[in-house]
């Protein structure tokens, strides 16, 4: 439940994030959780300020996990895993390093490899291989102390967003805007809903 309400929680406060679908604590697959986005309109190129927001929001969760329940686990592999191609992308494909500039370091498709096959050429020197490195794991570290403090100023609002996770389960996006205003939520939670579907028990006699 923290892990998803850090989550929710960065989503919510990064304007440039998508805005947020569902956030769920039911396991789905091989994650324990989910925190569901919803673009406002298709999406055919990445604005950098749209890559910030979403590496941030993939740190939110381990972020909480640390910061409330004092360990860290595996269940932010994939977290992990998806920030690191992002900032890999914005530094070799998409130009969005400065200190690297307006230049390709991707592999050229169009050049063979060692095997002969196409794929997998690399036309840059080691040195560069190295400040490549390095500006990827800068702005991971950068954008990972910005969220961490995005979720420390926000320590309340994590909190009650994982409490209602707890009761509810599943919240949508109308219902995350109400937990981040300071608002409470009046609806049945699934036990709720079960009992009201079983059969009253017969009068007594």
């Amino acid at each position: 439940a923290y892990h998803e309400a850090g989550h929710a929680v960065v989503q919510y406060l990064c304007k440039d994030a998508d805005p947020i679908h569902k956030v769920t604590i039911i396991p789905r697959g091989n994650y324990g959780g989910a925190t569901m986005a919803l673009p406002e309109k298709d999406r055919t190129s990445y604005s950098r300020s749209w890559c910030i927001a979403t590496m941030k929001t993939f740190f939110g969760g381990r972020i909480a996990e640390e910061m409330f329940c004092g360990d860290i686990n595996t269940g932010a592999s994939g977290d992990i895993r998806q920030a690191t191609n992002l900032a890999r992308r914005m530094v070799r494909d998409w130009g969005m390093s400065k200190r690297l500039g307006f230049v390709y370091y991707g592999e050229d498709d169009s050049k063979p490899n060692a095997l002969g096959d196409f794929g997998g050429g690399r036309e840059y020197s080691e040195e560069t291989a190295r400040i490549i490195d390095e500006e990827i794991k800068t702005l991971i570290d950068d954008l990972y102390a910005e969220a961490e403090k995005l979720i420390h100023d926000n320590r309340d609002k994590v909190e009650a967003v994982a409490k209602a996770l707890l009761k509810y389960e599943t919240l949508d996006g109308s219902d995350i805007d109400q937990i981040m205003k300071g608002g409470s939520l009046a609806k049945p939670t699934m036990s709720d809903l079960i009992e009201k579907e079983l059969p009253s028990p017969p009068p007594p006699p």
